[in-house]
């Protein structure tokens, strides 16, 4: 199911895929050492600890998400492929603001402004949060600030 075996046998840290309904549809292995660095089957995201908090963190990094429920900061997504149409519907239905925390390089800045553009052209609630330096939301953490100062970027 979803070449989880054959992952493990790759010596690949598994983590599941799930849809905007904390469904599994998939999953991404993740290996130190062999090439490629990510598999993935489905699209959805990574991560499914979505409480009634109105605000929800999308990140590009599986590891994020870890980091950010270890400083006991819930909602924050990372994303798997693709947002589907479907899961954009249902975060406006639920009521939700979306912050985009993308990798800082040319490519994750691109990519989030093109996700927040089809986001707000459904009346989605959609901030990109940005750093001074080229980083990452995991390199943004280490450095010592909070995945609780990420949300403030609404405030």
């Amino acid at each position: 199911m979803y070449d989880i075996e054959k992952m493990l046998a790759e010596g690949r840290t598994i983590f599941p895929v799930v849809d905007h309904n904390g469904q599994v549809v998939g999953a991404v292995g993740r290996s130190q050492n062999a090439q490629p660095k990510y598999k993935c089957v489905g699209k959805g995201f990574v991560g499914n600890v979505l409480t009634d908090n109105k605000v929800i963190v999308l990140t590009e990094g599986f590891i994020d998400v870890l980091v950010a429920q270890a400083q006991k900061v819930n909602n924050v997504l990372s994303v798997v492929g693709e947002v589907a149409n479907d899961a954009i519907q249902a975060f406006k239905e639920r009521n939700k603001t979306i912050i985009l925390f993308f990798n800082q390089d040319e490519y994750g800045k691109r990519q989030a402004e093109k996700l927040a553009k089809r986001m707000a052209e459904t009346g989605l609630a959609v901030y990109i949060f940005e750093t001074d330096a080229a980083v990452d939301m995991l390199q943004y953490l280490m450095l010592g600030h909070s995945a609780e100062s990420i949300l403030n970027i609404i405030k």
